[in-house]
């Protein structure tokens, strides 16, 4: 089946994010958003391919860019490999994390960009953690967020999101599973399921899903590749192979990623990098930067702003009135 080039689209930027641009990065035509000047700080989304009922792009950044722009930094969020508007993979044998990450890696050089501040979230924390561990000359600092997939222990979607409405992939089905990640459920906004809805629609999705499900490419490919290397990614951590700045910030009442299992990630990173923060978002479920935004902004800010490549107290100052604005 070929895949439409949705380059050729003008469907207008999602609501808080700046016009969307394209980049071929290894003959995947690539999505991205950037706004602002300065350090590049490049956001990863969590979820992966083919997933019925979570779409997930770019666009789950769309509270934080602007934010991080006006603080002096260049913010740039993109759609992975196989999900958003960004190409799917072009051999099935790449239907797995470590394509996601090579891609993730290809981006950030498609780009030129020195040293970036990486944050990742959910299945991106696990993605940014393992690009920062196998090229840590392309990242400055690394900012996990809710990460069970990286995290030591056994994750809880399985229980918390085992009975969604039916049909899967309807627009009630995927507000259900937003308001069930999240603490308050109220943040869960038209627009949001919207931009879910839209990339559920795009035939390119439609075709992951048939791959994944249908296929069988999930349960032969994508996650026993994953355990084996989520086992190697949390060996190298035990080795002290994460050499730069860390940060983890972690929602307190997520169900699906329980705060002992921040805890333990931090345990295991902290052990060999002093350079390492940890901070909890009260009242908070999987997505803090969109039930917190202004806090959680201001912990991306004065975190970045603490290893600029001439670090000042201006910049920390600027970076403190981030929280406040």
């Amino acid at each position: 089946m070929t895949e439409p080039d949705l380059r050729c689209a003008t469907a207008p930027a999602p609501t808080g994010m700046p016009p969307g641009r394209w980049v071929d990065v290894g003959q995947v035509g690539t999505r991205y958003f950037e706004t602002g000047s300065g350090e590049p700080v490049v956001f990863i989304y969590g979820g992966n391919f083919g997933m019925a009922d979570g779409a997930s792009s770019a666009y789950t950044w769309n509270l934080n860019l602007q934010a991080l722009a006006n603080a002096g930094y260049r913010a740039i969020a993109f759609d992975k490999l196989g999900q958003g508007e960004t190409g799917n993979p072009l051999r099935d044998q790449d239907y797995t994390m470590q394509a996601v990450v090579d891609h993730a890696a290809a981006f950030l050089r498609a780009l030129d960009l020195p040293p970036v501040h990486l944050v990742g979230h959910s299945r991106g924390g696990y993605a940014a953690t393992r690009l920062t561990l196998q090229h840590p000359q392309l990242v400055r600092t690394l900012t996990i967020v809710n990460s069970g997939t990286l995290s030591p222990g056994v994750g809880t979607n399985e229980v918390v999101l085992c009975n969604p409405p039916h049909p899967r992939g309807s627009r009630e089905a995927v507000r259900w599973v937003y308001e069930n990640y999240s603490h308050d459920a109220g943040v869960v906004t038209d627009e949001w399921v919207d931009a879910v809805m839209r990339i559920l629609a795009l035939d390119k999705y439609r075709v992951t899903v048939a791959k994944m499900a249908g296929e069988g490419l999930g349960e032969r490919v994508f996650l026993p590749e994953l355990a084996r290397q989520k086992r190697e990614t949390l060996r190298w951590l035990d080795e002290g192979r994460l050499q730069r700045p860390v940060q983890i910030i972690w929602g307190y009442n997520d169900r699906t990623a329980v705060l002992e299992r921040g805890m333990e990630l931090f345990r295991a990173v902290s052990r060999h990098q002093r350079d390492a923060l940890f901070s909890v978002i009260n009242e908070s479920g999987h997505f803090p930067f969109r039930e917190h935004p202004a806090q959680f902004n201001a912990l991306l800010a004065r975190f970045f702003a603490l290893h600029r490549v001439a670090c000042d107290t201006d910049a920390v100052d600027a970076a403190d009135a981030v929280g406040n604005a």
